[in-house]
């Protein structure tokens, strides 16, 4: 029956037809659409057994032939009701045809209807029809409806979902290429087939790739970049430690006269495991762009002390000394660089005040170390030894002179802590600053060349470009620019500090042939995060991983270069976006100048070396030797060098980032939090205060601090606490920074005085002891700030006895005290006197403020 017409069929059935059809519903009037009239294929009055007689019409026809239902429900009425069905004869321009008209009681909606006759001697496939009574409405869509043919269902290919690597991509793609063309055989590399499977393949592998890195580097526990590291910690306020570049003192050797050694110049230090270790002299970068330079003198290089006596006593400097005596006087007048701003001529000993010098032993016995210690040098007095008639060299002075000396003393911070014999020390005086790692100088730019820029300004290498977020005010994303530090990637970064790198950045610009400093351009500044910057500072921060060039080419003549993202190791420069931190326009030229670890592939900490290490002179393997310390003849370092730190270990960052904001909470919530955050984060907080009180609509908080070595709050510490406070309080919960409410006391203390004192001398040591000033040297008076804090009480007996141990006191007699604006004068004849949880004993009599407590003694003599 393929091709069979059945519509064609049933018009063609020989005379006379058994079964007719429906043609078409057409609504009679459109804008009254209550008839309907019903056209047959057949007319009905011509089949073997007629539904209607032809004399007959116009007839009714027989109930219940037609029925009318909506299609989709009708949204107002479902089937319309039927009040008449009449066959008539309807003239047309092909004759006259039999219909069947249909009057309704009112018109359907706009939904679809189907209209069907119920009688057999219509056919089946054509015994209803699809309809709508809007048919006669204006209508700018297409009445023809659509013809959706369901699409062909594709064989689905079979996924081998353990391929993650080109071969396993390409094999996947062969056997799907053998499934489905099975008739491609000649699988031969040149065939642009196979060529583009092996691309589909590479893109798949490398896909896999960066699928599998984004998941390892999306997770602390398994992250492999340091910068994935860095930033997954700062989510939790951790900062992994960078590590600190190891620093000394250098001792240094000069063959004759004195000369500056400038900062910079280089010495070496030589290890079995590493390269070369490199120091530089100076503190800093920054001391070698300054020119800072660091004088030393031949007649420095190793001074004699001098013993006082030849007892076991005279011959020692004991544990603890802070002062030692050299032989001659130093430093003198013609030991100092001439015209040098700092060198007094009317006292040239000034020059040693503050300078670093080493006190080394070399001990005639074997059996005994060698001992060195460094001091750094407060006072300086030269004077002679009359009982010492001899030269600097030992010999008697034929005019019977006495020796010159020079006493030195140190601060007690770095007294000795263990006996030198004077007869086997003696005093290295130049010594040098020094720091691991060497400084390297790159140049660069930002943005494409000018119009009118010299040759070696345009032939400079430009910031790395990148897009960044979307700028809502110029309706554009915002530019980041990037400086990978090219000799970091092998030899790391040096760190001042954890938050400090030993690196300085600098606007430079075209003159002298080269480059050089532009006058009165800002300072840029290092920050950990670009998002503590404004707009306009000129900030910049530092990235792990190395942006630099990938890959370069040429085409049609045309250099390509592509630069993206290298290598985890070393660091980045990454400037600001004009949100947070500036973006230096186009034209502006850099030169950066940082510092390297110790040694390619060597550790911030491998620089950790023994005494005497730093020994070399001559940069190792140069031809010929090349010697950037031309004045010294030798070079040491007299103690080891411990202070290098090597950069955060991954897996340390894995354990202490999840408890750092734990143990270091930086939020609060109750009084207590309060109070912990301030004493842990501000160094001058001797004890943190706060309480929540009720303000008639919420609580508020009242946050105070005892600060340490003061009575009150200065404003410089009072807006510190308060950022801290905004920093760390709840959202919506007010918290005030106020002031500690100090109990300010006075007293009135009568003693006996012992026999032989002075009642006034013995009342000014008791002032002095209660209400004293700091002193360097000498103890803390009774009524320091720092000896009362929140709720501290004022004790009868400890104040007793501190004015007890004072000389010259034989006995306390009476004690009166007054807490000011809250009591009356009274005997002090209760244990302590206390306050309350949130309040702090003053009494500082200071006559300029009276208000803060006042002390008053009488001295009595005794008998």
């Amino acid at each position: 029956m393929a091709g069979f017409d059945r519509r064609a069929a049933l018009c063609e059935q020989p005379a006379p037809p058994r079964v007719t059809g429906i043609d078409f519903v057409q609504v009679v009037d459109p804008h009254d659409q209550h008839v309907l009239q019903v056209f047959f294929l057949i007319d009905p009055d011509t089949l073997v057994a007629p539904m209607v007689a032809t004399a007959a019409m116009p007839t009714d026809a027989a109930p219940g032939l037609v029925s009318i239902v909506s299609t989709s429900g009708g949204e107002s009425i479902v089937s319309p009701h039927i009040v008449r069905q009449t066959w008539e004869s309807q003239a047309t321009p092909a004759g006259p045809r039999t219909v069947l008209e249909i009057e309704v009681a009112e018109p359907g909606d706009f939904s679809i209807y189907r209209l069907t006759i119920n009688d057999a001697r219509v056919d089946r496939w054509f015994n209803d029809v699809a309809f709508s009574f809007k048919q006669g409405c204006p209508s700018d869509l297409d009445c023809e409806p659509t013809s959706e043919c369901p699409e062909e269902d594709m064989p689905e290919p079979r996924i081998d979902y353990l391929a993650r690597d080109f071969t396993s991509f390409n094999n996947a793609l062969l056997d799907f290429a053998a499934e489905n063309w099975p008739q491609w055989r000649e699988r031969i590399p040149a065939d642009a087939g196979v060529m583009l499977m092996e691309v589909f393949s590479a893109l798949g592998d490398e896909f896999s790739y960066i699928q599998d890195r984004y998941a390892r580097e999306a997770y602390l526990a398994t992250a492999t970049e340091g910068r994935s590291r860095r930033g997954l910690a700062r989510l939790v306020d951790y900062r992994p430690d960078p590590g600190r570049s190891a620093s000394t003192l250098l001792a240094v050797t000069v063959a004759a006269g004195g000369a500056f050694a400038t900062a910079g110049l280089r010495v070496w230090a030589l290890r079995e495991s590493t390269p070369p270790i490199v120091f530089e002299l100076g503190t800093s970068v920054a001391d070698r762009l300054a020119g800072r330079h660091y004088w030393v003198h031949a007649d420095w290089n190793a001074i004699a002390l001098h013993p006082l006596d030849d007892t076991e006593a005279g011959r020692c400097l004991a544990i603890g000394a802070t002062e030692a005596y050299l032989r001659g006087h130093v430093p003198i007048l013609a030991q100092l660089p001439a015209a040098d701003p700092d060198v007094d001529p009317a006292n040239p000993s000034r020059y040693w005040i503050g300078k670093w010098v080493a006190l080394r032993s070399t001990p005639k016995d074997p059996s005994l170390p060698s001992r060195r210690w460094l001091v750094r040098i407060t006072a300086v007095e030269q004077t002679n030894d009359p009982l010492f008639l001899v030269d600097a060299n030992g010999n008697p002075d034929p005019a019977g002179n006495p020796l010159d000396i020079t006493r030195i003393g140190w601060d007690a911070a770095q007294a000795l802590p263990f006996e030198l014999c004077q007869d086997e020390t003696e005093l290295l005086g130049n010594i040098v600053p020094a720091i691991a790692g060497a400084s390297v100088s790159e140049i660069f730019r930002i943005g494409p060349p000018g119009a009118n820029e010299p040759v070696v300004a345009s032939d400079l290498p430009r910031a790395l470009e990148r897009e960044g977020v979307y700028d809502t005010d110029n309706g554009g994303r915002r530019l980041v620019l990037r400086w990978g530090l090219r000799a970091s990637e092998a030899a790391g970064l040096g760190w001042l500090d954890p938050l400090t790198p030993d690196l300085v950045l600098r606007e430079i610009g075209p003159g002298g042939g080269g480059f050089v400093p532009v006058a009165g351009a800002d300072h840029w500044t290092y920050l950990p995060s670009l998002i503590d910057a404004q707009p306009d500072d000129p900030a910049f921060t530092l990235e792990e991983g190395v942006w630099r060039e990938i890959i370069r080419f040429e085409r049609t003549g045309v250099t390509i270069s592509h630069e993206d993202y290298a290598t985890g190791a070393g660091f980045t420069l990454r400037f600001g976006d004009g949100a947070f931190g500036r973006s230096p326009p186009d034209g502006t030229f850099f030169e950066v100048i940082y510092r390297t670890g110790p040694a390619p592939g060597a550790s911030l900490a491998d620089a950790n070396l023994a005494a005497d290490s730093v020994t070399v002179l001559a940069e190792p393997g140069s031809q010929p030797p090349n010697q950037p310390l031309a004045l010294a003849t030798a070079v040491s370092n007299p103690l080891p060098i411990e202070n290098g730190v090597a950069p955060e270990a991954p897996e340390t960052t894995r354990i202490l980032a999840p408890e750092a904001w734990r143990a270091r909470p930086l939020r609060a919530v109750r009084d207590e939090d309060y109070r912990a955050i301030a004493e842990e984060q501000l160094d001058w907080v001797q004890r943190g205060g706060a309480r929540a009180r009720w303000t008639g609509s919420w609580l508020t908080e009242f946050v105070t601090a005892d600060p340490e070595g003061a009575f009150a709050l200065s404003e410089p510490r009072r807006g510190e606490l308060s950022n801290l406070v905004d920093a760390i309080r709840q959202a919506g919960r007010e918290a005030f920074v106020v002031d500690p409410d100090f109990i300010s006391i006075d007293l009135d203390i009568s003693v006996c005085v012992q026999p032989g004192h002075y009642p006034g001398d013995v009342e000014a040591r008791i002032i002095e002891a209660l209400t004293g000033k700091r002193r360097p040297h000498h103890p803390l008076a009774f009524f320091d700030p720092d000896h009362f804090t929140f709720g501290d009480p004022l004790r009868r007996s400890a104040l007793e006895a501190a004015v007890q141990s004072t000389p010259g006191v034989h006995g306390v007699e009476d004690i009166r005290i007054r807490a000011r604006r809250i009591t009356d004068w009274r005997e002090f004849d209760q244990p302590d006197f206390r306050v309350g949880a949130t309040q702090i004993i003053r009494l500082q009599n200071d006559p300029v403020f009276p208000e803060r407590g006042s002390l008053v003694v009488h001295a009595r003599a005794g008998a």
